[in-house]
């Protein structure tokens, strides 16, 4: 679970149906919540000193707080909480009034969209001012451990803000004939050079801060407090100093092998199969590139250009072979491109160009001549000439761009978008116009989800769940897959989040539900014993006619309900514990049976089960995958086992992929496996369960 999506919410309500209707706005949006409730200032007070909070949500009047005393305890703790208040809809409050209290915002009982918006916003805010102080902490620690190590280099190291030394180490005072580090404050760099080179330093300096040279690096005549000359060679880099931007300059030892440090130095930016440069020197040019424009000096655009046929050119002349056309290309976009800007060997099959000064029209210009440059050179690849086409993604660098690795991940959706739509094109990706691409999507899923349900699109699969302990019966986990208009199967990862999002999967559980019943109901009138698990979401979980219909269905069909097998998981169990114990507590009651699923990677594992008294614990695939190498898995099994052995429950391993694993599942004691190992998901029950083992 991401972390960023996780909501630790504190709320002061006096109606936990009022809260839950909240709560579940929130819930359907995608945001995971942790809630904890609060009445009085007593409470409030003791959550926020017992649990860490994100956010308090709470009314504008409760019979023992006000949204004042909530905001003033919250206050009072120094702590970064951001406050809403929820008003009744139509009071007559003043808004401002509250936000000049120090709330982050208000909605009324009626707006779900605005809460889900400002509880979003809020968080993110929360997450990027977290992520804040995190840095300037790194920073403050940083800046520390490299003015020590500066000060104990034998290199001479100063730091300059606007031409003027804001400090200076040992190695530089010497060189310089200086006493202290007061001496040379606010000294311009100019006067550390002789008045012939005064000329060269002064154009050098206005072309870098421009960021219009390439060669970081200045030789010229030094000039000591005593007037005496001596050659030097400046290498200038942008730093930070005390939280002030500036630039370091570093006059080398001169003991050092020059010839050998320059060598050096070339290697270590140069990928050495194509000759441009590698990826690590693209990332620190684009770091520079990034910095700049967030103080609005500068804006450029990343390219990410990846070989469309390149595996399949691979595997017909071999590694040799394709490093022979790697090279060919990157010569040829050495030839063309170079003079635009950084260009470097990415990864693999992918080159990267690194442009200043550009828009996206411009980019756009660029990137189609790029298509048109590969798709009309011919490589010689031994004695053989190989064509093929280039995908290329664009992102563009603002003042809105926060990171290098942000940059790099929206050029390489942009080559998977152009190289999804045929290759041999480009792609500037916009994460805005990505959002609306999705939700795009997302309204065609819902209209895809809804069309089916209606016209019976949908198709039962059922794998084995064996036992180890040969205990009688057929076992079954029943899945779904959706078709589409020309009954082409749909995989359940393509259409469940878009169900989640829009509310269906509570529909698709009944239509699950009904269908394996009726199917229970023949193998009973045969005299078949099976038990069937089925998923329910949380859709499902806060449907308060959700078991009122169970019943129903039991009550037509007559079959019986401890052959059926409810699984929720652990995760969706955790985020809506009370609407989980009431269902588990209500199929009790029906007689049938429930599971919690995907268990034993939450933190605080066994804490649902406190609360849901279910009959199977069905252990998370993460831990039954590599259970045969991993100690700490192996142990965690046991613990589980054991744990719901002492409950009276049993346990099942799901994702069972190898016998290796197997052996370890008997040591642990577990009930039942199911995976692949005894079959994958299958049109057919026709598992042999009496031969399993």
């Amino acid at each position: 679970m991401s972390d960023e999506n996780l909501l630790r919410l504190l709320a002061a309500f006096d109606s936990s149906e009022e809260a839950e209707a909240l709560m579940n706005v929130l819930r359907n949006a995608g945001i995971v919540v942790r809630d904890t409730r609060v009445e009085d200032d007593e409470d409030l007070t003791t959550a926020l000193e017992e649990n860490p909070v994100d956010l308090v949500l709470t009314k504008h009047e409760l019979p023992y707080l006000t949204a004042k005393q909530a905001i003033e305890i919250v206050t009072r703790t120094g702590r970064d909480i951001p406050v809403v208040v929820v008003i009744p809809e139509g009071d007559t409050t003043d808004g401002d009034e509250i936000l000049q209290l120090g709330a982050r915002d208000t909605v009324t009982q009626n707006q779900p969209d605005r809460l889900r918006l400002v509880v979003t916003r809020e968080l993110e805010a929360l997450n990027d001012r977290r992520a804040l102080r995190r840095c300037e902490k790194l920073l403050h620690e940083t800046e520390k451990r490299a003015r020590d190590l500066i000060d104990s280099s034998r290199d001479a190291i100063a730091y300059v803000h606007e031409g003027m030394h804001i400090y200076a180490n040992k190695a530089y005072l010497d060189m310089f004939s200086l006493e202290d580090a007061e001496d040379v404050e606010g000294i311009p760099i100019m006067d550390m050079v002789s008045s012939e080179d005064s000329p060269k330093l002064k154009d050098f300096l206005r072309s870098y801060s421009k960021g219009q040279v390439n060669d970081h690096t200045l030789s010229i005549q030094g000039k000591n407090a005593e007037g005496s000359a001596f050659q030097i060679t400046m290498e200038f880099s942008p730093a930070s100093m005390d939280g002030e931007v500036c630039t370091q300059i570093i006059i080398r030892d001169q003991a050092n092998n020059k010839e050998l440090e320059k060598k050096l130095n070339v290697l270590s930016q140069q990928d050495l199969l194509t000759g441009l440069y590698n990826r690590k020197y693209l990332i620190e040019q684009l770091d520079l590139l990034i910095a700049r424009a967030m103080d609005g000096e500068s804006r450029g655009t990343l390219f990410l250009i990846q070989l469309d046929k390149y595996d399949e050119i691979k595997d017909a002349h071999g590694i040799a072979g394709s490093d022979l056309l790697l090279s060919d290309v990157a010569t040829l976009l050495k030839e063309k491109l170079s003079h635009l800007g950084i260009l470097a060997h990415f990864d693999g099959p992918v080159y990267a160009l690194l442009v200043q000064k550009t828009d996206a029209k411009k980019s756009e210009q660029i990137a189609d001549g790029l298509c048109k440059l590969i798709n009309d050179h011919i490589s010689d690849v031994g004695k053989q000439t190989v064509t093929t086409t280039a995908s290329v993604g664009i992102s563009l660098v603002n003042e809105t761009t926060k990171r290098a690795s942000d940059t790099v991940a929206h050029a390489e959706r942009g080559c998977q978008n152009a190289f999804r739509d045929g290759g041999n094109r480009f792609s500037l990706y916009t994460p805005a116009i990505e959002d609306l691409e999705e939700n795009e999507q997302l309204s065609h899923r819902a209209a895809q989800i809804t069309a089916a349900l209606k016209n019976n699109r949908f198709r039962l699969l059922f794998q084995p769940v064996v036992s180890l302990h040969g205990e009688p019966g057929e076992h079954y986990e029943i899945l779904a897959r959706m078709l589409d208009e020309d009954n082409s199967e749909i995989a359940p990862q393509d259409f469940i989040p878009a169900a989640e999002k829009s509310n269906l999967m509570g529909y698709i559980d009944r239509w699950v539900i009904a269908n394996a019943m009726m199917l229970l109901s023949e193998r009973e009138k045969q005299d078949v014993h099976s038990r069937f698990f089925i998923k329910i979401s949380s859709g499902s979980l806060c449907d308060e006619e959700f078991l009122p219909w169970l019943n129903e269905r039991l009550k037509s069909l007559r079959i019986n309900a401890d052959n059926l097998v409810f699984e929720i998981a652990e995760e969706t169990a955790l985020n809506f514990m009370k609407q989980a114990k009431a269902t588990v507590e209500g199929l009790i009651q029906l007689r049938a049976r429930s599971a919690l699923e995907n268990f034993g990677t939450e933190q605080n594992t066994f804490q649902a089960l406190k609360h849901l008294k279910v009959n199977y614990i069905k252990i998370h695939g993460d831990l039954i995958s590599t259970l045969a190498t991993n100690i700490d898995n192996q142990e965690k099994v046991k613990s589980i086992a054991e744990h719901a052995a002492q409950q009276n429950m049993q346990t099942i391993a799901a994702f069972v992929e190898d016998a290796n694993s197997l052996a370890v599942l008997w040591q642990c004691s577990v009930d039942f496996i199911q995976g692949y190992f005894l079959q994958q998901p299958d049109s057919e029950m026709s598992y042999d369960f009496e031969g399993s083992f």
